[in-house]
């Protein structure tokens, strides 16, 4: 699946306001060196990237498109280094001082590989900060999907459809976490309210990383139609301030 990179870069992004709190409550500090895993485009690989000035960043992405616009981020930045490649096919050793994902190992269906794959690239009493949709984390975005779907009679496209990503609870990733040999395991949701200004607002933001892969699923003269049906159903959420509702994120953190 390729990602525009642009777009994701260019819409309002309530992920981007999560992973600053986790680059806070991650306690860079300014020697770390740091394995950036879905770096994206480069945002939060900036701010730790400031934070860690004695320090090194490698960012990991599978995304050529999201890579190249990162590049010309840190183009004459020598202590950053990007990498293309997945969580669960990384082959660090003992290299950082800190693990960091944002939003991003939800796409990983191997989350035990990419865990452990975590937990080898850690120095000894290296330290994870992870971030990302837990089980549940918004109930419009599947109610209102499958609503398009059923409306437009398209079901015949989604025949052979399998959810790309892995979502679990809590309680599930600090097994995970255990299981691998991490301790002080601190696993935790934080619940934010999203507010858009506009019916657009809601389908650019949804468009640029949620709904790709149902977009996928269909012809392209499907697609617009199937983005309308989708979109359309927020207005059960407008309030006085907007177009409003709830975003769970899964916050957890750990040390080798």
């Amino acid at each position: 699946m390729r990602w525009d990179a642009n777009k994701y870069d260019s819409v309002k992004a309530p992920q981007v306001d999560a992973g600053r709190e986790l680059v806070r409550l991650a306690g860079v500090k300014k020697k770390d060196s740091i394995l950036d895993i879905g770096c994206g485009t480069g945002k939060l690989t900036l701010e730790l990237a400031r934070l860690a000035p004695e320090g090194s960043i490698t960012g990991v992405d599978p995304s050529e498109e999201m890579l190249k616009k990162a590049r010309d981020v840190f183009v004459n930045s020598p202590k950053v280094c990007l990498i293309k490649g997945s969580a669960q096919e990384m082959d660090f050793e003992g290299e950082f001082d800190l693990v960091f994902s944002n939003s991003a190992l939800q796409w990983v269906k191997e989350q035990r590989l990419a865990i452990e794959r975590a937990y080898t690239a850690l120095k000894p009493e290296g330290r994870i900060a992870f971030q990302m949709p837990p089980k549940g984390f918004c109930h419009e975005f599947f109610e209102y999907s499958g609503s398009a779907i059923k409306e437009l009679r398209f079901d015949r496209f989604f025949k052979d459809f399998e959810l790309p990503w892995c979502f679990v609870s809590k309680q599930e990733y600090a097994g995970l976490l255990k299981d691998t040999g991490f301790l002080n395991v601190k696993v935790f949701y934080r619940d934010y309210r999203l507010t858009f200004g506009s019916i657009k607002e809601v389908l650019d933001w949804w468009s640029s990383a949620g709904l790709r892969p149902y977009l996928a699923m269909l012809p392209e003269p499907e697609q617009e139609s199937f983005k309308y049906a989708f979109a359309m159903q927020f207005e059960n959420n407008r309030t006085g301030r907007g177009i409003e509702f709830n975003f769970r994120r899964l916050f957890a953190f750990a040390n080798k």
